[in-house]
């Protein structure tokens, strides 16, 4: 139940973020800005480990990070697994009564 609460405000953060680094190499924004460093640095960790879907990528200049791309599609496809399977455990259980429209 706990996970039901936190689980979807941290993908949708992480997605947030992934979404904004994506949008900020497309547009080849500059990495000396304070902002735009400091989401490339909260997302780095999250990228790190796809870097080699980057290979062929430049480095300045607009690009489309293949590795930020595969993550976003991957953590809205886990979110949608997750929705589903939360959603197939609670429709098992009875709807709690209303006091509305008893007298």
């Amino acid at each position: 139940m706990l996970g039901q609460r936190w689980l979807p405000s941290l993908l949708g953060g992480m997605l947030a973020l992934l979404v904004a680094r994506l949008l900020l190499r497309l547009m080849a924004a500059r990495p000396d800005n304070p902002g735009v460093a400091s989401i490339y640095r909260l997302t780095q960790p999250l990228v790190q480990p796809l870097q080699f879907l980057d290979a062929g990528q430049p480095r300045f200049g607009a690009s489309l990070e293949l590795s930020t791309l595969t993550l976003v599609l991957a953590l809205l496809v886990i979110g949608y697994l997750v929705w589903r399977l939360a959603a197939a455990h609670t429709a098992g259980t009875p709807a709690p009564e209303s006091a509305f429209g008893k007298e």
